[in-house]
């Protein structure tokens, strides 16, 4: 059974002719007989009483026509919502982020993507990045959300953001008066840091070990609401680019000031997803996650140059 002969079925019940519907469909009526015998065959029963006049449906066929019908209707239904995920209005996507940038970034993005796609699902899992990667591997997250890429030729990384690693201080340091502070100067204060065993200690300390400088750990963990609020008192300093601190720089709460003599990479924002397994819905939050943390850099940008005036 397929849908040539459910579809043929219902045009020769409809029209009720095997040549009409021959001519309709633009077929040889050898073709109509041969697609409407295959399918009684198949369910063993005719369906059609042939004869002279109009065709009519045996009570096998009235049986089968709601079913067939019902086929017809689903696969309609099937190519629209279809259409809809090509067009970004419909579906179902999975993402993954560290929990840090979903805390912090990630709610502005998706208030935009749900207010202009109201009829996608999201689910959002938060993970740091070797997770995401496995996850993504397992087929349990379509996107990942990651400052960090691995070496695994089956992903694909695309980057969206990018951004310096800059100092950040409380308005009391006396830090926060200054635009520039040279690198050695800052590794004499006591630090605010993400804890041993995350990619963001491991590239710092990896870093430093290059240029062989120290610095001394006041205070570690890997909440960042924690070393948001360490920061504001003053209790050391942190290293980190701005996006996470955005709005507690945009209050005056924290203090951004440039580093002189940077010895550190910028900092990159990617999404990731399997090579070649990016559909036309992940690919239309792709294109609006990178256009929303764009214009949020635009916005700090502006800000920081109103504060440097």
């Amino acid at each position: 059974m397929n849908l040539e002969q459910i579809t043929t079925f219902l045009q020769v019940y409809q029209i009720g002719s095997f040549q009409e519907t021959a001519n309709q469909m633009f077929l040889p009526q050898p073709t109509i007989s041969h697609r409407i015998t295959q399918l009684e065959r198949e369910l063993g029963k005719p369906l059609l009483i042939r004869g002279k006049g109009k065709v009519r449906l045996t009570e096998e066929g009235k049986a089968f026509l709601p079913y067939a019908r019902h086929i017809l209707g689903s696969l309609q239904e099937g190519r629209e919502a279809v259409a809809s995920v090509e067009q970004g209005s419909a579906g179902k996507l999975t993402l993954g982020s560290n929990n840090s940038f979903a805390s912090s970034v990630l709610p502005e993005v998706l208030d935009s993507f749900m207010t202009e796609y109201p009829k996608v699902a999201l689910k959002v899992q938060c993970y740091a990045s070797p997770t995401l990667v496995r996850f993504m591997k397992q087929r349990e997250i379509q996107l990942a959300i990651t400052r960090y890429t691995s070496n695994d030729r089956g992903i694909t990384y695309r980057s969206v953001y990018s951004e310096s690693t800059d100092l950040i201080v409380s308005p009391s340091h006396p830090f926060a008066k200054r635009k520039k502070v040279d690198i050695e100067e800052i590794l004499k204060e006591t630090f605010i840091t993400y804890q041993k065993d995350t990619q963001y200690r491991d590239l710092l300390d990896s870093t430093l070990n290059q240029i062989q400088l120290n610095y001394i750990t006041k205070f570690e963990t890997n909440n960042l609401g924690l070393i948001k609020h360490f920061i504001k008192q003053n209790a050391g300093v942190h290293l980190s680019g701005s996006l996470y601190m955005r709005n507690e720089l945009a209050r005056k709460e924290l203090v951004q000031v440039k580093i002189e003599h940077n010895p550190f990479a910028q900092s990159q924002v990617f999404i990731a997803h399997l090579k070649d397994e990016a559909n036309s819905l992940d690919q239309l939050f792709i294109k609006h996650f990178e256009k929303q943390i764009n214009s949020q850099l635009n916005r700090e940008r502006s800000f920081l140059n109103e504060v440097t005036i």
